[in-house]
């Protein structure tokens, strides 16, 4: 029997399951990860990136294609246990069949959890030469007719990668558990080379890579639910989709100016359910506005340094603050029960506004008493894991340890207790933060810092 080589996909050839596929399954997983590591292969200065996509699905599990015919063809399976040669054979056997039928193709892939023991190369053949299914059996006859009865086989038998674990030139060995890993270190090596071509900063932050990656994923399972809306049997994401989210729609790196203008949205957003919550009329609220007025007028990195000061139980530098830090800084909590209730007494407890060293700081008798947002609940050691977060904050920053040096007293919303602790170790760097460094030389001695409850500062300051 003549068999007539295809240029044009043979419908027959093809089959869809795309209704089941998913992003965060692993077959998703390895074409997302494969569409990255080609792109960290292209100049993207000189490439034509719309020339190629990957697709879903069709003639194989995916492929990648370059004006619409497949480059490359990638079948996925995976096995939990270690699985012999059997359970591939027909996986093979059909990946050189439909490289044999069209010979452009340059490459056909098998990726697996795992590697296994292929035979050798003759007991190979014999043994994919005797396949015998019911399954597409029309497909069957006529991969093995080419392959063996055209003598095809040899020669489409160099496309085949399999068995090629991590390091290699072709990965196709990755596990179910490290397939994630793998995925997130083609973005790095991505925004890394492409360093020039990204709109911002920290973009390489282990917190941002994070942040791509599971955008990435939902980007691209909505591009495959669109196509079902859409009724398309063959669903194809241009390597277009994909460089546009990795460098415009989903790098979400926080400068000082998003970081601040997101954190006081969330303070407004909190200040708004505490008022419907106590049905408050928000103008009647006089202490809040005018200490919220003051803080909106401060430059941005100011006011980052406040949200530390409220919160210094989180370590982190405000110049690189990191997407699971952010809403950290602004605990709802302990705003609500906190923050909001004693500045909103503040009328009667006399709170000044001098600067950000001394904003929210309640001062009787010469003790000084900041009102936070840590919302821990009293436990045996609380006091004591919350203050030993607080000192390793200050040993890290400055200016954190310059606005709470002279805090005595940690208004809390549950906490309660003592925790003594050396804020920082003696250094110049202090002299340009702290005025009369070298006459402060407590800094270097062990403080004592005394947590207190909302309920108890509000005895304190009962006039």
């Amino acid at each position: 029997m003549d068999i007539e080589v295809h240029d044009v996909i043979d419908e027959l050839d093809t089959h869809s399951a795309v209704p089941t596929w998913s992003g965060f399954d692993y077959q998703g997983q390895v074409s997302i990860y494969w569409v990255i590591k080609q792109l960290n292969q292209m100049d993207l200065s000189s490439v034509q990136l719309k020339d190629y996509e990957l697709q879903i699905e069709s003639l194989e599990d995916f492929s990648i294609n370059f004006n619409g015919y497949p480059l490359t063809i990638h079948q996925v399976k995976a096995y939990r246990d270690k699985a012999t040669f059997g359970k591939y054979k027909r996986a093979i056997h059909d990946l050189l069949g439909k490289c044999a039928k069209y010979p452009k193709i340059n490459l056909c892939f098998l990726h697996t959890l795992q590697p296994f023991e292929l035979p050798e190369n003759d007991i190979l053949k014999n043994e994919l030469k005797e396949i015998k299914s019911e399954k597409n059996k029309q497909q069957l006859e006529e991969y093995s007719n080419l392959l063996f009865k055209e003598g095809k086989y040899d020669e489409v038998f160099q496309k085949l990668i399999l068995n090629q674990e991590l390091n290699g030139e072709h990965t196709c060995v990755i596990g179910r558990m490290e397939i994630e890993g793998e995925i997130k270190k083609q973005i790095r090596v991505f925004l890394h080379k492409n360093k020039k071509l990204c709109k911002y900063e920290f973009v390489e932050s282990d917190e941002n890579i994070d942040f791509i990656y599971y955008n990435f994923i939902h980007e691209i399972n909505t591009e495959v639910a669109k196509g079902h809306v859409e009724k398309e049997k063959d669903i194809s994401i241009s390597f277009l989709t994909f460089v546009d989210i990795l460098f415009n729609e989903f790098v979400f790196a926080f400068t000082e100016k998003t970081a601040a203008s997101m954190l006081k949205k969330i303070l407004s957003n909190y200040f708004d359910e505490y008022c419907e919550k106590l049905e408050l009329e928000q103008e009647d609220c006089t202490a809040w506005k005018e200490n919220w007025e003051w803080v909106c007028r401060l430059n941005d990195h100011d006011f980052l340094l406040l949200c530390k000061k409220i919160t210094p139980t989180v370590n982190a530098d405000t110049k690189k603050l990191e997407t699971t830090i952010l809403r950290e800084l602004v605990v709802k909590a302990g705003t609500h029960k906190t923050l909001f209730p004693l500045v909103m007494s503040a009328g009667h407890f006399a709170l000044k506004i001098e600067g950000v060293k001394e904003m929210f700081v309640l001062n009787k008798e010469g003790i000084h008493h900041l009102i936070t947002t840590i919302a821990e609940t009293w436990g045996r050691n609380e006091a004591t894991n919350q203050g030993r977060k607080i000192f390793e904050a200050l040993k890290n920053d400055n200016q954190l340890a310059y606005m709470l040096f002279d805090v005595d007293k940690v208004i809390t919303n549950e906490l309660e207790g003592p925790f003594e602790g050396k804020i920082v170790d003696a250094g110049q760097d202090y002299e340009t933060v702290i005025p009369g460094f070298e006459e402060k030389d407590t800094i270097t001695k062990h403080k004592r810092m005394v947590f207190m409850k909302v309920d108890t500062a509000m005895e304190v300051f009962r006039l």
